[in-house]
């Protein structure tokens, strides 16, 4: 491995890129790196399949009292070496005559997962799953709904004292196993507020979209209905310059508004048939 510029070299085709989000450094797989990366993934998940829904993972939060909303700090590179080991092992057995130490240096860097590694999620997920066992053991003994999606951990019930019980029990697991908690983003959230879980409202019995993103939403429709209407061919208007991948983007949202809030769907909808936008 060697540095030259903005680029971290595994070989001379094999290298990422560095680039910088805000406060975030992803690292960006060459394009090589990346299609040997994808092809490890694939085997990744018939060893440990990586299975998350969101709207699964808010709707058990509906309706109850107390929501308590944990994150797990620096979830990638917190994963302890040995722990990838053993999955990049584990998985190596699938594929025939595979070279282990191949595969950890495609998959790993400095001995951590890196941000923008196609395996990273999968793996990292598959490092803490018997973490995952045990919380989620240790909820349902007290009654206590738990889903995690990737370093989110959201519990719920209608009892406080039970949700602080969890929260220490969370602590003392992940500081047992490596992994710390970024406790600025450690909330309780009672039924008297907005319960925002995975982007969505559980505060009823049904997951709803935020009224936010409904808005916003009923606003990006408007705004596409006045782009056809006036024939030109781009518009920039308040959201968006409208071409092929802004709509797309459009059609996105709309399909997962439909998985996660059918209702609200129903009403963009006939808002989209009113303004004469295809849906």
């Amino acid at each position: 491995m060697y540095y030259n510029g903005n680029k971290v070299y595994l070989t001379q085709e094999l290298y990422y890129t560095v680039c910088r989000v805000g406060k975030r450094v992803i690292l960006a797989p060459s394009d090589e790196l990346k299609k040997k990366q994808r092809y490890f993934k694939t085997a990744i998940n018939w060893v440990y399949p990586l299975k998350m829904n969101t709207f699964k993972a808010a709707k058990i939060h509906c309706g109850k009292k107390y929501v308590l909303k944990m994150d797990i700090k620096d979830f990638y590179s917190s994963v302890p070496y040995e722990y990838i080991e053993k999955v990049v092992k584990n998985t190596c057995k699938k594929i025939k005559n595979a070279d282990v130490n191949y595969y950890l240096m495609i998959t790993i860097l400095n001995g951590k997962l890196p941000t923008g590694a196609p395996t990273s999620a999968h793996i990292a997920n598959a490092c803490f799953s018997p973490i995952d066992k045990r919380i989620k053991d240790y909820s349902l003994m007290f009654g206590v709904d738990y889903s995690r999606y990737m370093d989110d951990l959201t519990f719920s019930c209608d009892d406080k004292d039970l949700l602080n019980m969890i929260e220490k029990f969370v602590q003392k697991t992940l500081t047992n196993f490596g992994y710390k908690l970024n406790d600025k983003k450690t909330k309780y959230i009672s039924d008297n507020k907005q319960q925002n879980v995975l982007g969505v409202v559980v505060n009823n019995k049904d997951v709803r979209l935020p009224k936010g993103l409904r808005r916003e939403l009923r606003a990006m429709l408007h705004s596409y209905s006045v782009f056809k209407s006036s024939g030109a061919k781009e518009i920039d208007l308040k959201y968006r310059t409208w071409d092929e991948k802004s709509l797309a983007k459009l059609k996105g949202y709309l399909a997962y508004a439909k998985q996660v809030d059918e209702k609200s769907y129903n009403k963009l909808m006939k808002y989209a048939k009113i303004l004469n936008v295809e849906s």
